[in-house]
């Protein structure tokens, strides 16, 4: 657990960064009305849905910092647990799927505009799968 001066700096810094993430994503939503290019107002959505999500994720993460350890909060009945890491590993083996095809499917088009979006999403499909791998790892290690 942080102290006090610890908390306040850190909650300090997180609603910072949401003013932040909000201020960009209202910026880029005027310039995505200002480009002609789809592609360019593709990625330009990209970001600006980045931001939206990194805001309202610090929001969750502000209301239990300095509470406890993030990776402290657990399920406590073994059943649930049990149905709780089969769903994980499902989303894991999803994760894989979507993938491949996206990479698939980037090589497939010429497209450079959507070429770069489908590698992107690729990317955060390898993310979601390391991000799925360490809950597992971290909160759902049991014997079943």
């Amino acid at each position: 657990m942080l102290d006090l001066k610890s908390e306040e700096t850190l909650s300090t810094l997180i609603k910072a960064q949401i003013r932040l993430e909000k201020d960009i994503g209202e910026k880029l939503s005027s310039l995505e009305q200002r480009v002609d290019s789809i592609g360019a107002k593709l990625l330009i959505r990209e970001m600006q849905l980045d931001t939206k999500k990194h805001a309202e994720i610090l929001q969750e993460a502000l209301k239990a910092a300095g509470t406890k350890s993030f990776w402290d909060y657990t399920i406590h009945i073994d059943a649930d647990k049990q149905t709780v890491k089969r769903e994980l590993e499902g989303h894991i083996k999803a994760e894989e799927k979507m993938m491949e095809h996206l990479k698939e499917e980037a090589k497939r088009t010429d497209d450079d505009a959507l070429k770069l979006l489908l590698n992107h999403f690729a990317e955060d499909e390898k993310k979601h799968h390391k991000y799925l791998k360490t809950i597992l790892d971290k909160t759902y290690k049991i014997d079943i």
